[in-house]
């Protein structure tokens, strides 16, 4: 299973709405999800792209905090 399929409802929910208005950005950010299964394997430019879209703070624990079941 990806991290797209794993995204918490909320992630997803954010996810679909910002699509409209960046649709290039959300689908490197799909692209990125639906391409790993680990956040371990997400690159540092990924999962800091992630996180400017999400509008977290790029660390690890709010990496791992938008996924259902913690790795």
């Amino acid at each position: 299973m990806n991290l797209l399929d794993r995204l918490k409802p909320e992630y997803l929910e954010k996810l679909e709405i910002v699509k409209k208005q960046f649709p290039t950005s959300a689908e490197k950010i799909e692209m990125s999800l639906s391409e790993n299964q680990s956040v371990f394997a997400l690159t540092i430019s990924e999962a800091s792209s992630i996180c400017i879209f999400f509008d977290i703070e790029m660390t690890l624990s709010n990496i791992l905090e938008l996924i259902k079941d913690d790795e």
